[in-house]
């Protein structure tokens, strides 16, 4: 029986080539630290859990090893994570490699810029030369003689990063520096790598694929004018392994054909009419031509593409697996954008005892975030524990407790500690409705409830990060002499007519949680205050702050992150934008933002008909998803008021993944599952 060993197993590529030496009778085992296709593991698969950075890699059961590590996506949100899955992870797992045969594949980008056609003894032309990434490989190897989590190996992953500003050729040069350091390791006549052109599948969503699904979707098909390039069938790897090959590198594609042809075939399969968007090639590009002459010489033969893609776009149509695996979680929270210096600003914190508020970090948070949010001398601002912690100041700072009869106005719509905060403060909750098209308090409302009286406060909420409409707000709460304040919790890097959420209102809180665009460590918050407020609630017998303030441990990782706050609201407002060209085509209603305002968008909302049931079927396609808000004035805190619109949002609401860290190309998946749910 032929038997196999699939290291990195479980992704795309992994999940495929399973399936078809499954279905020939082979013996497969995949080591991965994400669980494998259920239909592979039911079909007998073998799996071994594994996390090759981070845990000493486990002993392989026999059979050919085949070395699939890496990141497929050549443009991450973080590019120096390229080196460290593709090559820190390789050098973890050679100890485990030696006496074996070995299979490594690796991608026909490691020629870089290099002029064609591309044979396998073309030298790759990379901003680093075989010896410098040689240099780098033997300081991996060092590194690698023990765990490597990214806090310790980022900057060495980073050090090939840097050599590459145009960060086109990252992944070339991590997975040139992968192939020589199993090379380094194995002997030549144990070692197969085989250098793939574009794999292509329903699997997956890059290239063909990604313009399959466009296409079915009436949406422009993108493609680089004057571009060639190879393409392979996801099965193409099973049927090499399962007819062998010889050691060596092997070039692993189909006859190049340009993109703009590509792009055509599928329209015309698919019966679409989507344009072609053609757009200029790069400067700094590969040539595209490869050669697989020695390829078809050991006789293997890849498919001709045309019909390769005709049975591809009949697998996309009928494809009902999952889209994510392991499944694209709603919040996915922002890591460190360098995480050595966060673990090491940490560690020293820790060994001095300068944990407590009021040290460097802290303190520097502070700073940054008073100039991040253009605080005039008036305002000053205090980072918290939490955003609740947050709000909690904020009203006692400003308005203080409720004196008896105090009523504080506020929406339903919106998290929960909104409005327990204000009854932790003793003051009586009157809700009202948010605007139908922003989903923010509406003016009227609060105009309506003010006038009722005993109103002390309104506290407005800056709803999933888009600005309340500040100017309506005042014109009502100015004149009756009633203070508005802000749970601008989500509003840190949106902007009001052209500047930060901050001084709008009396005084704003802000959450630094998990999910926000800013997240310090996943817990925190700010404010900012009236300057003799902040002093005032500062020095109050009462003690308000005293185990409310942001500790140093957390605001290292916040200031690490709001370096970043502009890349982090672009990456939000890609996705974003992503979402709004497909919710204009389908039966959903979404958040509109008034203009001039920016959204950072900390969560992307629409309302579904029938929203339990997609929510249901998101779920079976990899694709997690939450409602927000259930409405507090349901809840116990309600006082059986009736408001149309947030209960309409309470039924309907749902939030679709949103990160910063989810790129377009994954949010284009997310459509194609939810369009498969409406469809």
């Amino acid at each position: 029986m032929n038997e196999f060993v699939l290291v990195g197993g479980a992704g795309f590529l992994g999940t495929a080539t399973a399936a078809a030496l499954l279905a020939a009778g082979a013996r497969v085992t995949t080591v991965d630290r994400h669980a494998p296709a259920e239909a592979n593991t039911a079909a007998g698969l073998d799996w071994i859990r594994a996390d090759l950075l981070t845990a000493d890699p486990p002993e392989l059961p026999p059979g050919i090893v085949v070395v699939l590590l890496g990141a497929s996506h050549p443009r991450p949100r973080h590019p120096w994570t390229l080196p460290l899955d593709n090559a820190v992870s390789t050098a973890r797992l050679l100890p485990r490699l030696a006496g074996r045969q070995v299979v490594l594949t690796s991608s026909v980008e490691v020629y870089g810029a290099a002029s064609g056609p591309l044979t396998e003894d073309t030298t790759p032309d990379l901003p680093w030369s075989a010896e410098e990434i040689d240099r780098w490989c033997a300081r991996v190897r060092d590194l690698a003689r023990e765990p490597c989590p990214p806090w310790r190996a980022a900057p060495l992953a980073r050090a090939m990063t840097d050599a590459d500003p145009t960060r086109r050729w990252t992944y070339a040069m991590a997975k040139l520096a992968q192939e020589r350091l199993v090379a380094d390791a194995i002997p030549p006549d144990r070692l197969t790598v085989l250098r793939l052109a574009n794999v292509f599948g329903a699997g997956q969503h890059r290239a063909a694929t990604r313009l399959v699904r466009r296409a079915r979707q009436g949406l422009p098909l993108p493609v680089t004018a004057d571009t060639v390039r190879s393409f392979l069938p996801a099965d193409t790897l099973a049927r090499i392994l399962l007819r062998g090959i010889g050691p060596g590198v092997w070039n692993v594609g189909g006859e190049p054909v340009p993109l703009t042809d590509l792009a055509a075939w599928i329209r015309d399969l698919c019966g679409s009419s989507a344009p072609l968007l053609t757009m200029p090639r790069p400067a700094s590009d590969s040539s595209g031509l490869v050669v697989t002459d020695k390829l078809t010489a050991a006789g293997h033969r890849v498919e001709p593409l045309r019909p390769a893609l005709a049975k591809l776009v009949a697998e996309v149509d009928d494809d009902r697996t999952p889209l994510f695996r392991p499944p694209l979680p709603v919040v996915v929270p922002p890591p460190p954008a360098h995480p050595e210096t966060v673990v090491a600003r940490q560690q020293e914190a820790l060994v001095s005892g300068e944990v407590k508020h009021g040290n460097r970090w802290t303190r520097e948070l502070t700073e940054r975030l008073g100039k991040e949010l253009q605080l005039d001398d008036d305002h000053r601002v205090l980072v918290t524990a939490s955003g609740t912690a947050a709000l909690r100041i904020m009203v006692a700072a400003t308005v203080g407790p409720a004196r008896p009869g105090d009523v504080a106005v506020l929406p339903s719509y919106t998290f929960p500690a909104t409005a327990e905060t204000l009854v932790q403060l003793g003051y009586t909750l009157r809700f009202v409705d948010v605007d139908a098209a922003t989903w923010t308090i509406d003016p009227v409302a609060v105009a309506a409830a003010i006038a009722r009286g005993g109103v002390r406060l309104v506290l407005c909420v800056d709803t999933f990060g888009n600005p309340c409409d500040y100017p309506a707000l005042r014109a009502v709460c100015d004149p009756a002499g009633v203070a508005l304040l802000a749970d601008s919790a989500a509003a840190l890097g949106s902007l009001h007519q052209g500047r930060p959420v901050a001084q709008q209102a009396l005084s704003h809180s802000y959450s630094m949680s998990f999910a926000k665009v800013v997240s310090a460590g996943g817990a925190g918050g700010a404010l900012v205050l009236p300057a003799d407020a902040a002093e005032a609630v500062l020095a109050a017998p009462a003690g308000w702050t005293r185990s409310e303030l942001m500790n140093e441990l957390h605001a290292v990782v916040a200031v690490d992150q709001l370096a970043e706050l502009d890349t982090l609201v672009r990456c939000r407002a890609e996705v974003a934008e992503v979402y709004a060209a497909a919710a204009s085509a389908l039966p959903v209603e979404v958040q509109q933002v008034r203009p001039g305002d920016r959204h950072c968008w900390v969560h992307w909302v629409a309302r579904f008909a029938r929203r339990d049931r997609v929510a249901t079927q998101l779920a079976a396609l990899g694709v997690q998803t939450k409602p927000y808000f259930a409405a507090v004035h349901i809840g116990p805190l309600g006082g059986g008021e009736r408001l149309p619109v947030t209960e309409r949002l309470d039924a309907e609401a749902l939030a679709l993944p949103m990160s910063s860290e989810i790129t377009v190309e994954q949010a284009e998946r997310v459509v194609a599952a939810l369009r498969r749910c409406l469809d």
